[in-house]
């Protein structure tokens, strides 16, 4: 079109210029009438040839506006428009405008879009996208541990194909039909019979989102409430046999059953020493709850892990003789710490007292300092019989006894006061079992004190 009018412009022009020429020549007319013919004609000519650059300049705008309307529909947003003319130049400058806004709500949607991304990949529940017809359309990281399958397979399927369950499904398509409120189960899904709170949640003008699957991993609210059911029954059981030994006693002395001084005695100091037995469960618990809550003391200082080592082998060595243990401690490099010392005894002490307990008689039970660092390691290592492999992630859990130590006296805390008092010193406790046999406790303190310094004295 601008192509035409510039062609009609200029042929305008030229006729208007061959007009003049032809009326001059006609009339005759003198030298000035001719001077006039001409300069009308020279006018003619110049109007045409302004009226062909400027039609040509426009062209030329009208063309680029195209073209970098076409880029910019095909995703190349920073594109703009350079060549312009008197007559377009608002045109380029309004296109240019309304391309720079594009561009910036292309990015915000785009920067959107990432941080939604980032923020259900960074979730630890499952998280699944679906549409109105059960096609998978979006899916978090841990919905693709949780299904297992990869992300890329999943999107563009339907759900029943990558859950392989129909009881998500029934829940999705449940959802999809009666959208008016947000619906929930508990499902037992894949071949480890993994517990999951599944919530399917409509999504109200969400484009190809119609719902939202959550599914969240009952696993650890099974192992609480395992960590529950283990409190009570060991702590029940340690609390059971001393009061019914005190119950069977006092009951004989109330029967009469004592009648000599030298007999009551005895009667006494079995009460006492099951009394003990339980002041000291309770003692253990509310230890454990200190520790945990922060509320513990701690008073750094510089402390030699190879002589706290010595001290609570010597205080153990009356119980090691008669199961006839010996310990031996030995140590390589520095071994100094900034620590609370008594804290670091009572770690060691749980250490050797568990190793005690799963040695066999005639047995050595090994404790080595070794210097790594910035970190120095105890290692306290049995000659019993290892820990089972279903324990190992667990031997620190408060109240948790593996069926070993099920025969063996203690509510299980002495390992859980030994991991929550070296992560107050900002280190860290393991558990393996030995290659050689046996199992292996160690514990890594910081040469500097990183924990949290109590604001009192001693």
């Amino acid at each position: 079109m601008i192509r035409e009018l510039t062609i009609r412009g200029a042929a305008f022009g030229a006729a208007a210029a061959g007009a003049g020429l032809g009326v001059g020549l006609v009339a005759g007319a003198e030298a000035a009438t001719w001077t006039v013919i001409v300069l009308v004609a020279a006018a003619a000519i110049l109007g045409a040839g302004a009226g062909l650059l400027t039609f040509w300049s426009s062209e030329e705008a009208i063309d680029a506006i195209t073209d970098a309307a076409r880029r910019l529909a095909a995703g190349e947003l920073w594109e703009r428009v350079s060549v312009s003319s008197p007559s377009t130049t608002e045109l380029v400058r309004e296109f240019n405008r309304m391309a720079s806004h594009v561009q910036e709500l292309v990015n915000a949607t785009r920067a959107n879009e990432a941080r939604l991304k980032a923020v259900f990949d960074a979730a630890t529940d499952a998280m699944i996208a679906i549409a109105s017809d059960t096609t998978v359309q979006f899916l978090n990281t841990a919905a693709g541990q949780v299904l297992g399958v990869p992300r890329e397979n999943a999107i563009g399927r339907s759900l029943i194909e990558s859950a392989r369950d129909y009881e998500l499904d029934a829940l999705v398509r449940r959802v999809i039909s009666m959208p008016s409120s947000p619906s929930s189960a508990v499902v037992i899904f894949g071949r480890q019979r993994t517990q999951l709170r599944a919530i399917a949640v409509p999504i109200r003008e969400g484009g190809d989102w119609a719902v939202l699957l959550i599914l969240n991993d009952l696993t650890e609210v099974q192992r609480l409430d395992q960590v529950r059911r283990d409190f009570l029954s060991n702590v029940s059981h340690e609390l059971r046999t001393p009061l019914a030994s005190i119950r069977a006693l006092v009951e004989t002395i109330e029967d009469g059953g004592v009648d000599e001084r030298a007999e009551a005695s005895e009667f006494l100091r079995r009460i006492r020493q099951q009394v003990e037995r339980m002041t000291a469960l309770v003692n253990e618990l509310l230890d454990l709850s200190r520790i945990e809550s922060g509320a513990i003391e701690l008073h750094p200082e510089l402390v030699s892990l190879l002589d706290v080592a010595r001290e609570c082998a010597s205080l153990l060595q009356a119980r090691c003789e008669s199961a006839r243990i010996t310990i031996d401690v030995s140590g390589a490099g520095s071994d100094r710490v900034e620590a609370d010392r008594p804290s670091l005894l009572r770690v060691v002490t749980n250490l050797l007292d568990n190793a005690i307990k799963f040695s066999p008689q005639g047995a050595t039970v090994h404790v080595g300092i070794a210097d790594e660092g910035e970190l120095v390691a105890v290692a306290v290592r049995d000659e019993g019989p290892g820990i089972q492999a279903q324990d190992l992630s667990r031997v620190f859990e408060r109240f948790y006894k593996g069926e070993a130590s099920r025969a063996t006296t203690g509510a299980g805390l002495g390992l859980a006061i030994v991991k929550h008092l070296v992560r107050a010193h900002g280190g860290t406790a393991e558990a393996a079992n030995a290659p050689a046999g046996g199992a292996v406790f160690t514990v890594r303190i910081p040469r500097r004190f990183v924990g949290a310094r109590s604001t009192t004295g001693r």
